[in-house]
């Protein structure tokens, strides 16, 4: 098995992709009156359950819990 090859950055590609969908569901989770179905829709995910559990592997919370109490550390 091969290792993956890492980005200037130190992370995978894959790493990589996931900050960024995760970045972008944290703004539209704060600023925005979409609820966690419709910014799973938009950032792509067929299932909101699929981007629920996304969002709490990455942050150890809900997407619901992220919107009440926002930690700078998530």
């Amino acid at each position: 098995m091969t290792r993956p090859r890492l980005a200037a950055t130190g992370r995978t590609a894959k790493q990589y992709v996931d900050d960024r969908v995760l970045l972008e569901a944290k703004r539209l989770l704060w600023h925005s009156g979409l609820t966690a179905k419709e910014v799973a829709d938009r950032l792509g995910f067929t299932d909101a359950g699929d981007f629920t559990k996304f969002f709490r592997l990455h942050t150890g919370m809900t997407p619901g819990t992220f919107r009440e109490h926002p930690s700078p550390a998530a």
